[in-house]
């Protein structure tokens, strides 16, 4: 099989990570990824903020939790780093770009044997105060919107495949 494609269908989304902290050089060859990531008219307008700190990710956690109403337990499966991508308020290819990027670092981050969970609740409540604070305080830009992050650790529990759905493919010649 294709390696490219072997990692893809390897990939799922960890939702039980292990406390052991990730090789800091492990984050920076997921972080490259993303840079390499296709961006609209080359303009590479993401910024990517690696929290490589248990203590700090489980604080924007807790930032995030109150803010979503998610609940004193809402951890971000306990991973250990997290990964914040953001583009500037108004570029217009921000969540394309920003997409292609996290998927670029989801599929490194497998490659490496690293698991990863594509997280959205740090979107969804970035501009409520608290959350823009503590966003402020790690070095995402204030003039950014966040459009994503990931959630980086050593797998604690497998997370079995889903099947693919029927239908979802239509070639016309």
């Amino acid at each position: 099989m294709n390696e490219i494609l072997k990692v893809i269908r390897e990939r799922r989304s960890t939702r039980a990570f292990k406390p052991a902290q990730l090789p800091l050089d492990t984050v920076e060859r997921i972080l490259e990824a993303g840079t390499w990531a296709p961006s609209g008219m080359g303009l590479q307008g993401w910024h990517f903020v690696a929290v490589h700190s248990a203590e700090k990710t489980l604080a924007l956690a807790k930032v995030v939790a109150e803010a979503d109403n998610r609940g004193a337990d809402y951890n971000f499966y306990g991973a250990p780093t997290m990964i914040v991508v953001s583009c500037p308020r108004g570029h217009v290819h921000a969540f394309l770009d920003g997409s292609a990027a996290i998927q670029n670092m989801l599929l490194m981050a497998q490659s490496l044997g690293v698991g990863s969970c594509w997280i959205n609740q740090v979107r969804a409540t970035c501009e409520q105060p608290a959350v823009r604070e503590m966003l402020h305080t790690l070095g995402v830009p204030d003039d950014h919107e966040v459009v994503g992050s990931i959630a980086l650790g050593y797998i604690a529990k497998e997370t079995p495949a889903k099947a693919r759905k029927e239908g979802l493919i239509t070639i016309v010649e």
